[in-house]
């Protein structure tokens, strides 16, 4: 069965800037692709990781949105979306570089991590980067991770409402067992929120959010950092194929959701 894992992130979980090792590209390449072959993994998002340095500012964003478009060109199929991020703290000068992110380096989407960005998700700075977003049709990726309030899903809930034309993505929403729950509720008022798979604790909970909500609203997402590898083998992945679901609920999860997002047709 085909895999899309839409929560692969380019770039350090520590913070450091990958780029000023000489090969890190390709030792990350080999490695990235090595653990997805393991896992059975067909293709994969790939996400800008927002704890960069940024002694020179925007400059910085501009280096790790450019990063992640090479980093796509070397092999499109299988990582066939590239995701960019602005920061909410640039200002306007954010709303430049999507525009940038769309027409010259033809990225799908833009991720934010707030907690990693001096501001919650519903910050009044995020409004403006949104009705952006929105404009250029791109798709907009939002961490929702219950270990920081100012990433709380429900704050992502307020911007669903307020752009109903745009479909977020909730990344880390089940970071625990009582934000896991809360999703099942929050899911039913906000049609135009995906939630990926990270973090599950339970293949009973897929079950779960499946009668609760339905599958097309759940895509696959192992959170996968390769410096160093978040995992060899994925426990989300072993949850979700675990789960007592039709396969036709289960084809939604792990690629149909999220190809449908991208357009991959």
């Amino acid at each position: 069965m085909e895999i899309f894992d839409i929560h692969h992130h380019l770039g350090s979980l520590t913070g450091g800037s990958l780029q000023e090792e000489a090969g890190w590209q390709d030792r990350d390449y080999s490695n990235r692709v090595r653990i997805m072959q393991a896992n059975g993994v067909t293709m994969s998002a790939i996400l800008a990781a927002t704890g960069y340095i940024q002694a020179d500012g925007i400059k910085d964003t501009m280096r790790s949105n450019d990063t992640v478009a090479a980093y796509r060109k070397r092999d499109p199929k299988r990582f066939p979306v590239a995701c960019g991020t602005v920061e909410p703290l640039h200002g306007a000068r954010s709303l430049g570089e999507l525009e940038r992110m769309k027409h010259e380096l033809h990225l799908e989407g833009v991720v934010w991590h707030n907690r990693f960005q001096g501001v919650a998700i519903d910050h009044q700075l995020m409004r403006p980067l949104l009705k952006k977003v929105s404009e250029l049709g791109l798709v907009p990726i939002v961490h929702t991770n219950a270990e920081s309030n100012m990433e709380a899903v429900w704050r992502l809930e307020r911007l669903a409402l307020e752009f109903p034309e745009l479909t977020f993505v909730s990344l880390d929403a089940l970071t625990t067992n009582v934000n896991s729950q809360l999703v099942l509720d929050l899911a039913k008022r906000t049609p135009n929120i995906l939630f990926d798979t990270a973090h599950v604790r339970s293949s009973s909970y897929v079950r779960q959010f499946v009668e609760t909500v339905g599958s097309h609203r759940l895509v696959f997402g192992s959170l996968f950092y390769s410096h160093p590898a978040s995992y060899e083998h994925s426990a989300t992945l072993a949850e979700v194929k675990a789960a007592k679901i039709s396969d036709d609920d289960m084809a939604n999860i792990l690629s149909r959701n999220a190809k449908k997002l991208f357009k991959l047709g």
